[in-house]
């Protein structure tokens, strides 16, 4: 590859230099490009391209604008190789976010500094979901200053809201919990994961040759406060359980509290995949929420495959329940949707990951316990564990962890004391009960 060679065109510079392979045509091709101030500026350039020539890192120039890479290319790319949250999670965040406010803009002209304007936009005014909660609580104070108390129907049809969260809004208000207006800004966490899809993106356009470097590697996302979760206790998980020991899925909660599940993970057991007599569980599946709808996928991770154990009375549940869905498959006969999932309705139509999620939460408040999201339940399993002696490492692959060392930095908080007690265990060992010169008796 020859050195190249700058020339003045006009009132600037340009320079030119041969690539080692030929054109489409068959003839030589070069790389040209002008419009530099001076000589020097057009020589720095030429010398920059011919070393990304041989570096493998060239890139042929492109108007492809931010819109076309990210919608055209790089979604349809992906939708194969991401589980389905994951891609319904970034499609969101790329027409919500990306398009209509980087869409424009030339891919390669896309910067760190423009990423982090982005990023403090977002943070300043990117809101643009409306406040559900505000608007069901504002319906809900006109319609009782009336003298008429709505019911969750109404104000499902009133703001547009699910009946979920018509239901679970109006637990609150007869709570006497009013809700907060939310800010004009995106939450931190939130304008960090778009930055870990756009950043993802980027990474693939680097690979397919629309640029040099990733830009968004030096565009830092915005701080996350790491918020300890409320849990309950073990006499609040108790009386939970106490509570519903009549309600269908009294076995699908006793699961939960007793290993620390994932929401998707429990709604995905299936029969073939729990061994009542050996009181062990696999967990290689799952039942995700993609877009409003339930559908299977596999686990989260390769760790997130694993077999624990099942304790006495949790496999005594189960097997009560299989018996009842027995009773009920046999009871529909042909009606029966047979799909081997453990967690049925009466006809055997799958559990609805949300449906849980809000039967827990209707089920809490009438028990009168401090409201934490279903999520928490497992919290409340791994911090009961921890606080129980049970050993770090096991606790971390019973809830599919990649390793301990992440259990122990989320869950480090539930051990107060271990810190002091290792202090004066080892030192103990080391030394003994010794006197210290202040202590010691004067000869």
């Amino acid at each position: 590859m020859k050195q190249g060679h700058v020339r003045k065109r006009g009132k600037t510079w340009y320079y030119q230099f041969r690539l080692p392979e030929k054109g489409p045509d068959g003839k030589p091709d070069f790389d040209t490009k002008g419009g530099f101030a001076t000589e020097k500026e057009a020589w720095a350039a030429c010398r920059n391209a011919i070393k990304a020539v041989e570096q493998n890192k060239r890139v042929k120039p492109s108007k492809i604008t931010v819109r076309a890479f990210f919608v055209e290319e790089w979604l349809p790319a992906i939708k194969m190789l991401v589980d389905a949250t994951t891609y319904d999670n970034w499609q969101a965040y790329v027409h919500a976010y990306v398009v209509p406010r980087l869409g424009d803009g030339e891919l390669q002209k896309l910067t760190a500094p423009i990423l982090v304007k982005f990023y403090t936009q977002l943070l300043t005014d990117g809101r643009i979901k409306p406040d559900n909660n505000i608007r069901m609580y504002e319906y809900w104070t006109k319609a009782t200053k009336r003298g008429h108390q709505p019911t969750p129907r109404e104000i499902t049809d009133a703001c547009g809201v699910t009946i979920h969260a018509a239901r679970t809004a109006v637990r609150r208000y007869k709570a006497g919990r009013i809700p907060t207006p939310k800010p004009a800004g995106l939450e931190p966490k939130t304008v960090r994961n778009i930055h870990l899809a756009i950043h993802r993106a980027l990474v693939d356009a680097v690979a397919w040759k629309y640029l040099v470097d990733n830009p968004a590697d030096d565009a830092k996302p915005p701080r996350v406060a790491r918020v300890r979760r409320p849990v309950w206790t073990p006499e609040q998980a108790t009386r939970f359980m106490d509570s519903i020991c009549f309600d269908r899925f009294y076995a699908l909660f006793r699961l939960e509290l007793t290993t620390g599940l994932r929401r998707a993970e429990i709604c995905g057991i299936r029969w073939p995949s729990l061994d009542l007599d050996a009181g062990t569980l696999s967990v290689h599946q799952g039942r995700v929420v993609v877009a409003g709808r339930a559908q299977d996928a596999q686990v989260k991770t390769e760790d997130s495959e694993r077999l624990i154990a099942l304790d006495e009375e949790t496999v005594d549940a189960l097997r009560v329940w299989k018996a009842i869905q027995d009773a009920e498959r046999a009871l529909y006969g042909d009606d029966f949707r047979d799909t081997d999932l453990v967690f049925t309705y009466e006809d055997g139509r799958p559990v609805h990951p949300d449906s849980i999620r809000e039967r827990f939460k209707r089920l809490a408040a009438e028990a009168g316990l401090p409201e934490i999201r279903f999520y928490d339940l497992r919290h409340t399993y791994v911090t009961g564990a921890l606080r129980a002696g049970i050993n770090p490492k096991v606790v971390s692959q019973r809830i599919g962890h990649a390793d301990v060392a992440f259990t122990m930095s989320v869950y480090q908080h539930v051990l107060p004391g271990q810190d002091e007690d290792a202090a004066a265990r080892a030192a103990a060992y080391m030394l003994g009960r010794r006197r210290t010169p202040e202590t010691a008796s004067n000869p």
